[in-house]
């Protein structure tokens, strides 16, 4: 539902570090209402112009602190409110060229109410997601992630 403003068309830039641009950074918002704890973002897929980005490439930054999505499995005192801008930067060496891009983005969060074994299918929104016995298995999110969100945005140097 929330989907179309996950991803912020402003503060879409390259990273200049020691004079040399290192990267991009593109700045993103959570699609689930109640917001979350770090610790419950499991898995981010980015996607730019085609192009995928690793979660080892990229840092998560939100609330004034930067994590590495290893530290972010370990960050459970920190929250991502729904509404509050997070950065993701990521590292490429002479980051993206100036002009129009497509972004895609896909978000997967372990909620705390929703069941990890659903033997009745009631809970069925990842298809394909089958654990022993045909029950729905929300402990591994699909593969690959579905990308929720695009927008074509205009990178400004």
């Amino acid at each position: 539902m929330f989907e179309k403003y996950m991803i912020c068309t402003r503060d879409f830039c390259n990273v200049v570090r020691n004079g040399q641009i290192a990267g991009f950074q593109v700045k993103i918002r959570i699609n689930y209402y109640r917001g979350c704890y770090l610790s419950m973002v499991d898995t981010m897929r980015l996607v730019v112009d085609g192009e995928e980005f690793s979660s080892d490439k990229m840092t998560f930054s939100v609330g004034g602190r930067t994590y590495t999505f290893g530290e972010l499995a370990r960050a459970t005192e920190a929250r991502w409110f729904f509404g509050d801008p997070a950065m993701l930067t990521v590292s490429k060496p002479g980051g993206l060229r100036p002009g129009m891009h497509t972004v895609q983005l896909g978000l997967f969060i372990r909620n705390s109410y929703v069941p990890r074994v659903d033997r009745e299918n009631l809970f069925d929104f990842f298809a394909g997601t089958r654990g022993p016995g045909g029950a729905t298995n929300y402990g591994k999110p699909p593969v690959p992630l579905p990308l929720a969100a695009t927008k074509k945005m205009t990178l400004v140097q």
